[in-house]
């Protein structure tokens, strides 16, 4: 029995000894077995925040959303109305002659892109017309005087009297890459501001000297001229065209013009009134496969480009450049593709003589072009 009473009290002690040797390693800082506080703080504050956080808030954080993107860009897309004043002869009014009406020859939409009220819009909105007037996404109108065009590209400059202090962030359209999310806003039939459809980059660098963004996100009559937006609300270029397949203009292409194109002709334009661009006067293809196959001597696949068609009068015509002939070499530059050869191209001085290599009926034929700027229309 004495033994007994001597291991129960035995068992005790331990068990004390025990919990308060636990006790101390759980509140020890850098014991393996204490407990860590600050997480259990940072947990706790954590659960406070998501369970007050309303839940709209708690939603975007689980779905995908333009949103932003659209509230950033937004208030910078505007409403574009091109008008022409015409004659009508009044008929029962009894008043002699003439008299002048505005009508109404087009919509589009258009980018504030400036703080001292410039905003750039395509040039077949406002083509033909004698006033053009400007609606901001808060309602006020105004007419916009037409500072310039760049008509190969399809851009014109407004601008109108006030400070406008929604201005666009514009992105670098170099970075753009095909399968990237995509926003078209701008106003469709002249009736919906700031309408906006999403879609995708489906491809790029169209266009011999000049690229073009192609997209399936939906571009309609009016929405020209309006924004491309990536995700993170930056204009990467300005929506110009639908190209239709069918005769109802329900299947299409949509092609929009990158906006660091959109940045040179800009900035030429507000400090010339034009763009000052060096002439070369020739339509360059770019060859297929079978195409190359089909060279003499040979040209390595993706070298060089097709002149196709020539301009009368222009600078490769005088330097005896001919249709059908394959361009190698620009300016001591192998030519690659369009796209390299735009950017040699826009670098070079108005005036400058520059060296062109050519195979023709089997033969190497060298030239010199005398470059100069391109007539205005």
């Amino acid at each position: 029995m004495k033994f007994i009473t001597i291991l129960l009290h035995s068992l005790k002690y331990v068990l004390i000894g025990g919990t308060i040797g636990f006790g101390v390693l759980f509140f020890m800082n850098n014991s393996p077995m204490s407990f860590n506080w600050s997480e259990a703080q940072k947990a706790w504050a954590y659960y406070k925040d998501e369970a007050s956080r309303p839940a709209s808030a708690q939603e975007t954080l689980t779905h995908d959303s333009f949103s932003a993107a659209v509230e950033k860009a937004g208030p910078s897309v505007v409403s574009v109305s091109a008008i022409r004043k015409s004659r009508v002869r009044p008929a029962t009014d009894g008043r002699k002659g003439d008299m002048l009406v505005d009508t109404p020859i087009g919509v589009g939409s258009g980018v504030i892109v400036d703080k001292d009220g410039y905003i750039v819009t395509n040039y077949h909105v406002i083509k033909g017309s004698t006033t053009v007037a400007v609606q901001f996404s808060n309602g006020i109108r105004k007419k916009a005087q037409i500072v310039g065009v760049d008509q190969t590209n399809d851009i014109a400059v407004l601008r109108v009297n006030i400070k406008t202090p929604y201005i666009a962030e514009l992105g670098n359209s170099d970075e753009v890459k095909v399968g990237d999310d995509l926003l078209a806003i701008g106003t469709p039939f002249g009736l919906f501001s700031n309408s906006v459809t999403k879609g995708i980059v489906s491809s790029i660098n169209h266009g011999p000297l000049y690229p073009r963004i192609q997209t399936d996100a939906a571009i309609n009559y009016g929405n020209s001229g309006g924004a491309l937006l990536n995700s993170k609300g930056q204009v990467v270029g300005i929506s110009r065209s639908k190209f239709s397949v069918d005769q109802g203009d329900e299947i299409g292409i949509n092609f929009g013009i990158p906006i660091n194109v959109v940045k040179e002709s800009f900035d030429q334009i507000k400090l010339h009134g034009r763009v000052i661009r060096n002439w070369f006067g020739a339509e360059l293809l770019q060859l297929s496969r079978e195409g190359y196959e089909q060279l003499n001597p040979p040209v390595d696949f993706g070298k060089g480009l097709l002149i196709n068609r020539m301009e009368q009068g222009s600078p490769s015509t005088e330097a005896g450049l001919k249709s059908g002939d394959y361009m190698i070499e620009f300016d001591g530059h192998e030519v690659s593709d369009m796209e390299h050869l735009r950017k040699i191209f826009i670098e070079l001085p108005i005036g400058k003589e520059v060296g062109v290599r050519v195979l023709r009926n089997n033969e190497i034929i060298e030239t010199t072009i005398k470059l100069r700027e391109r007539p205005q229309h």
